[in-house]
């Protein structure tokens, strides 16, 4: 594997650590707390929910700042965890990655698999920003209620 691929894994990684916190609440809820991720997406920055819904960079950092803690009472039974990361393609400045996200909230696992296009940005945490996201559930693993997260309801 090489250094950009590398890198792709490795951010997927932290990103999903860090989300897996933030919304335990165990990170403070300040800018500089959330700029670990505000700082990985490129701009633009494009995702697709596993229903379908598009939200840009913008409506993204808004959602995301404002689930700080929405899991806290939970504690470490929220886990945010990776599984078959495959570089699907790369290129000298991009690399296109799919990787199954599993999120476990006590005896309840829900999972979607998404491919991620990243592109090479000295100015985000690891040199990579996400530039466009594209999630779909994984057969007969998407949560009771909720779109992105467990405690969502509909």
């Amino acid at each position: 594997m090489d250094d950009l691929a590398r890198r792709c894994v490795q951010e997927a990684d932290r990103l999903h650590v860090f989300l897996q916190d933030w919304l335990r609440g165990t990170l403070p809820r300040t800018s500089e707390g959330f700029a670990p991720f505000a700082t990985a997406l490129a701009d633009p920055c494009r995702v697709i929910s596993p229903l379908g819904t598009v939200a840009e960079r913008a409506a993204l950092l808004s959602e995301f700042e404002s689930t700080h803690g929405a899991l806290a009472e939970q504690g470490d039974t929220f886990v945010i965890r990776m599984e078959n990361t495959v570089i699907l393609q790369q290129w000298e400045d991009h690399a296109l990655v799919s990787y199954e996200e599993w999120h476990d909230l006590g005896d309840q696992s829900s999972a979607r698999l998404s491919t991620v296009l990243y592109t090479a940005d000295r100015g985000a945490p690891l040199g990579v920003a996400w530039s466009y996201i594209h999630e779909t559930w994984l057969p007969g693993r998407a949560p009771v209620a909720g779109e992105r997260f467990p405690m969502e309801t509909e």
